[in-house]
């Protein structure tokens, strides 16, 4: 017999026991019945309650199993998804044939600029850099590929970065094509997230060779790397900065010919600790040694002058545990074929360091720039010193806050707003910004 029907028969009897009593008057004996009928009641119903718990319980442990078999559904062929540390979240088909990760980035800052003109003083917020990467294998572990897209600052729309694959072809070789930063300056290839200051350098921004789209080699072992990259040239000029080749038709790229190689050699520690210019406190002492060319030729048959460039660059990383200092010297030398076209050579020195105050938590760094402009611009050497802090909250670059200062001892020609830096008025000089940033990387 079910607890409902006991506890409904003992209700019953106590019913009709309590209703005879009533007809033919109260005992002793009767009333100790009747006591002991409420208490065995009770106790039922308290079992009663107990099992229908249960009972619900069941029921929503076989909800939740259902529920969960309808989400696994979803990653058909025992397809895994989840986040994987120093990859980000990724998803995967069963044999790991093809992988992808997901990475969300960002940037945004405060800047106040001091300069003399008559709007004296600028402050204003931005979301510098918002970005998603999407990187792994398809088919086969060997072909990989990147993918990287960011929201302009000015306005929101989404604009491709990198987007480029690579065939590992064995022995330390490897094949790449598509749009990548070409392999010239250090500072350029290390990211604009693993920066020691706000942001990356006047000089880097002046005589970088930012994205190209072409093909190379690459070669790799445990010390060193090299490329050779032969692409569709860097938006380099005298007199102004480097504004990228994003994404152009074949037909407007504006070169002839371009080839970028790059050559790097770790003398002491590890390959992974040069990935930024912070020395964490697990980091061994290192040293790195690197050199680039970068040399190109305007498109033929224009009707305009044809201005062949070249560029060279040396530079070299120390890290110390809880120092760190690094620096290069970059050079630009244009040749144009029209008559009576100057030439120009320009120089561009870079030298920074920082120490963790707190280990792998506060850090102070200081950074020197010098330019030799060849007379382009009437103020012909410029200086621009920053000196600043890092605050990291957790998992190194994840998460950090920066502010610095930068100050430019002589007039800036060319306004770079990313950098907090607006182009002076002739005569004008010792402008200077103020720059915060609250920076989250995944991974």
């Amino acid at each position: 017999m079910s607890l409902n029907k006991k506890v409904g028969v003992l209700a019953g009897a106590a019913s009709a026991m309590v209703a005879g009593v009533c007809y033919g008057g109260s005992t002793p004996d009767t009333d100790a019945r009747i006591a002991a009928l409420e208490s065995q009641i009770a106790q039922l119903r308290n079992d009663s309650a107990s099992w229908l718990n249960a009972e619900q319980t069941r029921a929503l442990v076989r909800e939740t199993l259902a529920d969960s078999e309808t989400r696994a559904s979803l990653l058909q062929n025992g397809g895994t998804a989840g986040y994987r540390e120093g990859h980000g979240f990724f998803l995967s088909n069963e044999d790991g044939s093809f992988d992808v990760n997901i990475g969300i980035k960002s940037q945004f800052r405060g800047i106040y600029n001091d300069k003399d003109s008559a709007d004296q003083s600028t402050f204003g917020w931005e979301n510098s850099r918002t970005r998603l990467t999407f990187d792994g294998h398809a088919g086969n572990p060997d072909l990989t590929y990147f993918i990287q897209g960011d929201f302009e600052v000015n306005g929101g729309a989404f604009v491709l970065l990198d987007a480029y694959g690579n065939w590992a072809l064995g022995n330390g070789w490897d094949w790449g094509w598509g749009q990548a930063k070409a392999p010239f300056l250090h500072e350029t290839l290390g990211g604009e997230f693993q920066t020691l200051a706000v942001d990356k350098s006047y000089v880097e921004a002046w005589f970088g060779a930012g994205y190209t789209q072409g093909t190379w080699l690459h070669y790799a072992n445990d010390t060193m790397d090299f490329w050779v990259s032969f692409n569709d040239g860097a938006m380099i000029s005298p007199t102004g900065l480097n504004a990228g080749n994003l994404n152009t038709p074949f037909n407007t790229d504006g070169t002839e010919w371009a080839f970028t190689a790059r050559a790097e050699a770790v003398l002491a520690g590890s390959k992974a600790q040069f990935n930024d210019y912070t020395s964490w406190s697990t980091d061994e002492t290192g040293f790195l040694l690197g050199g680039a060319i970068h040399w190109q030729d305007g498109e033929y048959g224009t009707g305009g002058e044809e201005v062949q460039s070249f560029s060279w660059t040396v530079d070299a990383s120390a890290e110390f545990g809880a120092a760190n200092l690094a620096g290069y010297i970059v050079g630009l030398s244009t040749d144009p074929n029209a008559t009576g076209a100057t030439d120009y050579d320009q120089w561009g020195i870079v030298v920074q360091g920082g120490y963790h105050i707190v280990p792998d938590k506060f850090e102070i760094f200081g950074r020197w720039e010098w330019m030799d402009l060849d007379n382009v611009v009437a103020e012909d050497n410029i200086n621009l010193l920053t000196f600043g802090f890092n605050y990291y909250f957790g998992r190194q670059h994840g998460w950090k806050w920066t502010t610095d200062v930068v100050y430019a001892l002589d007039s800036i020609p060319v306004g770079a707003s990313n950098l907090g830096l607006l182009a002076d008025a002739a005569g004008e000089d010792n402008q200077w910004a103020l720059r915060s940033q609250m920076q989250v990387a995944i991974p």
